[in-house]
């Protein structure tokens, strides 16, 4: 057997800082360039296991490398594979993901071990190296990583990439991991499938919607697919995705709209300068691809993959279209969060908002207005039901025609009374109440009139056949007595001659229209009825 060219790793050893450890500092990051590795290798599966001793491996499906791969393609660092081969995986099928050759160093961002065994489709060969974070920065000259070769089954073909001895004291989340990727891929393949294993044997899918997965949706935006969203700029740039709103602010880590190119991210989640609606950005989520960005030259996407290059002529004419964009769905949202919170409104108090404010007609119904305005607006970080919520306790303690509830009329009165005060027919209200207290006087005191005068002078006063201050007489003198009794009937004899007979002789409308009778003039008289139905319920029959 001849002997074979030694694997060796060509750099400074300052590199592995500058583009590794340093740029990738965090662990989906870096993770990820794992997955786009095997994504660019055709891979179908890929399997990220969080092992319970604080290693993480990944396996793909994919094509594999051979020895010379790894010597010519992986060991070589910054080697751009959009150049030296035609963009286009090997199956022809995707459009590679991976272009500066540096993912194999975002590693050691996260671990000080790496190590990876290949097996070439079609082959039985599978090739083993490790590459450790000490010795390369320990080394002056080309890293030779350690080796070995095994044999493997024919037909089993791709590649497993084990971290270990990671930069980190706390335990990896699976979960976390798993909704960190699906922030960082949007691959619309639908034979490329990715799986976060967690210690346990839970598994966790990625997928493109699954960053959205742990957040409520209330409204949903589809680009350029939904009719109502109106961006022909952007669509003749061949871009689209998906924006949702929340009924509660989103999560820090989702908050705005990220940007993806061939179905990895080119920049993080931003609002591209739009100042429409601060508070409205809090409760949006989404995504847009814009592929073309990778035709551009030269890069525009920079090495960590979380911001683009804003300061070339493309992506400045980009950030207006998309500063209008997102201008146009903050504006969207406001409108439809309006019509969702006039509905809830509706369905909790059991009619508009505007019916019951416009109820009340003291002065407490302009405050009551403006408390309402402020609950319903748009500048308040509160969900739709959160509103209705306060709406309903606020209109517990301030109902419908509060003047009149507030007034805490006697409940007989109030039923005689109710339905004709909510009409505004005040004068019907107090000759409503006038007969409810006048009839009950006469059947608890059984006086043989029709006529109210008569009822109430022979039913109240010191020889009346009620009366109403008896249980109080041993209290107070015979003097107090006598005036309590003698009023009762003077003032209902008052309540009748002064509001009941005049309004019997006079035309309902001319009294409204000459506002010689108010509300107020109507809660008035009712107070003083409420004031004499209960002396009548203390009232006690005289036998004779």
């Amino acid at each position: 057997m001849s002997e074979l060219e030694p694997l060796i790793l060509t750099f400074d050893p300052q590199t592995v800082d500058h583009l590794g450890a340093k740029m990738y500092s965090h662990l989906p990051n870096a993770l990820a360039e794992l997955v786009a590795n095997s994504y660019d290798a055709d891979a179908k599966h890929v399997r990220v296991v969080v092992e319970g001793n604080g290693s993480i491996s990944i396996t793909d499906d994919g094509h594999g490398m051979s020895r010379e791969d790894v010597r010519e393609k992986y060991l070589h660092i910054g080697r751009n594979r959009r150049t030296d081969e035609s963009g286009l995986t090997e199956s022809g099928r995707r459009q590679v993901s991976g272009k500066k050759g540096l993912g194999k160093l975002a590693l050691f961002g996260i671990g000080k071990r790496v190590e990876l065994k290949t097996t070439r489709a079609g082959s039985s060969a599978r090739t083993q190296i490790v590459l450790d974070y000490d010795e390369m920065k320990q080394s002056t000259g080309p890293y030779r990583p350690t080796e070995t070769q095994a044999s493997i089954l024919e037909g089993r073909h791709g590649t497993v990439v084990r971290l270990s001895q990671l930069k980190r004291s706390s335990a990896v989340s699976a979960a976390s991991v798993a909704r960190s990727l699906a922030r960082l891929f949007n691959y619309v393949d639908e034979e490329f499938e990715v799986t976060i294993v967690g210690p346990e044997g839970t598994e966790y899918r990625v997928t493109p919607e699954s960053r959205l997965d742990a957040i409520e949706v209330e409204f949903s935006w589809t680009f350029p697919d939904d009719g109502g969203v109106d961006n022909p700029d952007l669509r003749d740039l061949g871009v689209g995705g998906r924006v949702v709103s929340t009924p509660k602010p989103v999560p820090q880590s989702i908050r705005g709209i990220a940007l993806y190119v061939n179905g990895r991210l080119a920049n993080e989640a931003d609002y591209f300068d739009s100042s429409a609606s601060s508070y409205a950005y809090s409760y949006l989520s989404g995504y847009l691809n814009v592929d073309y960005l990778d035709r551009l030259e030269p890069d525009v996407i920079a090495t960590d993959r979380r911001a683009l290059d804003w300061g070339r002529d493309e992506t400045i004419d980009l950030r207006v279209k998309l500063t209008d964009f997102v201008t146009w769905i903050a504006g969207d949202w406001r409108r439809r969060r309006r019509e969702a919170s006039a509905v809830r409104a509706t369905e909790v108090l059991g009619g508009s908002t505007e019916e019951w404010v416009s109820s009340i007609k003291t002065e407490e119904g302009a405050v009551v207005r403006e408390l309402v305005e402020a609950i319903a607006s748009e500048e308040v970080e509160i969900s739709a039901e959160q509103q209705g919520a306060l709406l309903s306790l606020m209109k517990r303690a301030v109902p419908p025609h509060a003047e009149y509830t507030w007034r805490h009329l006697h409940p007989s009165i109030q039923d005689a009374t109710r339905d004709r005060y909510l009409i505004d027919d005040f004068y019907g209200a107090v000759q409503e109440g006038i007969k409810r207290y006048v009839n009950a006087a006469r059947d608890k005191s059984g006086v043989p009139h029709d006529e109210a005068t008569k009822i109430v002078v022979n039913a109240f006063g010191e020889s009346g056949r009620l009366h109403v201050f008896q249980r109080f007489t041993e209290s107070f003198s015979e003097a107090t007595a006598k005036n309590v009794e003698e009023g009762q009937k003077h003032v209902s004899m008052g309540i009748v001659a002064g509001f009941r007979n005049p309004m019997a002789h006079e035309e309902v409308l001319r009294l409204h229209e000459s506002g010689a009778f108010t509300f107020d003039d109507c809660l008035d008289a009712l107070s003083i009825v409420s004031h004499l139905m209960r002396r009548l319920d203390e009232a006690e029959l005289i036998v004779e």
